[in-house]
């Protein structure tokens, strides 16, 4: 198995431009390759814009990352239009003779039930349910909701959900776990699940009933 750490260093005003690329064009295009075995993107720790990023990606072999990228795979290289958002590229490679973690091939967390008043959280189904009512949710904001569904009422910090949601995974941060975050508000409120998902600042996200009085919700 070959491990390939590419890093890339943000121009300044270019960082949202960059995340987005980064999400909608090459994660999908590294992901849909079935030589990879694994793909993380990451950003710094700290708040703030990211200004630089990690992307990891685990092909089967040093003959797979040359078929895709090209007899001068070590040299990094970045998509014609991302070359304006960036100050810098570099890429790491490591060859290992090792299986790849059996968390890389489970990609969820073991399926719970969770119930908050009357409504209820299937993580085998990935339902939802309240009031006659159900929704099915996509696995990550499944395994997120989860998460916050049992400890509804206290906030949960982001590396514990980027644990839960990517198990076995270092190369994940917090843009990553807002992400999922967004998705997940989104179709919640589509689907007029009774639930509140907010944003407390400093402490990470808290799951509470809809009928929480507004003036005691905070912003995301």
């Amino acid at each position: 198995m070959l491990i390939r750490l590419f890093r890339g260093a943000i121009r300044e005003g270019m960082q949202d431009r960059m995340v987005q690329g980064l999400h909608d064009h090459v994660l999908p295009r590294l992901r849909s390759d079935p030589a990879v075995l694994a793909t993380h993107l990451a950003f710094p720790l700290e708040a703030g814009v990211p200004a630089e990023y990690l992307l990891e990606t685990r092909w089967r072999s040093v003959d797979d990352l040359i078929r895709f990228a090209g007899d001068d795979w070590r040299t990094p290289r970045v998509e014609p239009g991302e070359e304006e958002c960036l100050v810098s590229v570099s890429a790491l490679h490591f060859v290992t003779d090792d299986a790849p973690p059996i968390a890389e091939t489970r990609a969820w967390p073991t399926p719970t039930d969770v119930w908050l008043d009357d409504v209820g959280f299937d993580g085998d189904a990935r339902r939802v349910v309240w009031n006659g009512s159900s929704m099915q949710f996509p696995p990550r904001e499944m395994a997120a909701m989860l998460v916050l569904a049992s400890r509804a009422g206290t906030p949960v910090p982001s590396a514990e959900l980027a644990r839960r949601i990517w198990p076995g995974s270092v190369l994940v941060g917090p843009y990553d776990v807002r992400r999922v975050i967004h998705r997940l508000r989104t179709l919640v409120r589509s689907g007029e699940v009774p639930i509140d998902i907010r944003n407390v600042h400093g402490h990470g996200y808290v799951l509470e009933p809809a009928d929480v009085p507004s003036a005691e919700r905070g912003h995301s």
